[in-house]
């Protein structure tokens, strides 16, 4: 895959000079994630698919996915590594979500947990995308926050057998953002 993407930004380099090598890298970065995360996306909805879960991969992908974005989280060594943690991650997500209930109390102590825990610790840096600027880290806590607000609110109105992943969803990518900041701390020690 690597070298696929650098065939691609070589060739646009050649045909665009006006990208600093900066850009370049930048741009080879972008596609790098960009194709690792559709070659996890694609196949794990196949699998899914094939258990006529694809509706609850469907939900925990939308309420996982943007507090994962903003927020960060524990990253993986490897694309392996990463494929087969995020692969038992949605499992947990949408076999418990599935399973079993959660009341109305509990998901409220839940989520207002969230949003207070992503207020207080997102977002958390990526080993290979480091938060530079004060200003740009304030900006992806605002907007992990209002984004986990906003998905907490959408959990209550979706169809109410979806839920649980919905909430569920939401606490694991906050458990998971938690470990980020704890590994992170570690790693720098």
């Amino acid at each position: 895959m690597n070298k696929l993407i650098c065939c691609i930004v070589k060739e646009i380099s050649k045909t665009n000079s006006q990208f600093t090598d900066l850009e370049l890298k930048k741009m080879e970065y972008g596609l790098l994630c960009f194709f690792d995360e559709v070659t996890k996306i694609i196949p794990y909805y196949i699998i899914f698919h094939l258990f006529s879960l694809q509706q609850y991969y469907m939900v925990a992908f939308m309420f996982f996915c943007p507090i994962r974005l903003f927020s960060g989280g524990f990253h993986a060594k490897t694309y392996w590594g990463c494929f087969f943690i995020s692969f038992l991650t949605f499992c947990v997500i949408i076999f418990i979500g599935k399973y079993i209930t959660i009341n109305i109390l509990t998901s409220i102590v839940v989520l207002i947990s969230s949003i207070l825990l992503v207020y207080i610790f997102s977002p958390v840096d990526n080993i290979n995308k480091r938060i530079k600027s004060k200003e740009r880290r304030n900006k992806l806590k605002n907007i992990s926050v209002i984004i986990i607000f906003l998905l907490s609110g959408l959990s209550y109105i979706i169809p109410s057998r979806f839920f649980t992943t919905a909430v569920l969803s939401i606490l694991i990518a906050v458990i998971l953002m938690m470990m980020g900041y704890i590994n992170n701390g570690l790693i720098k020690k």
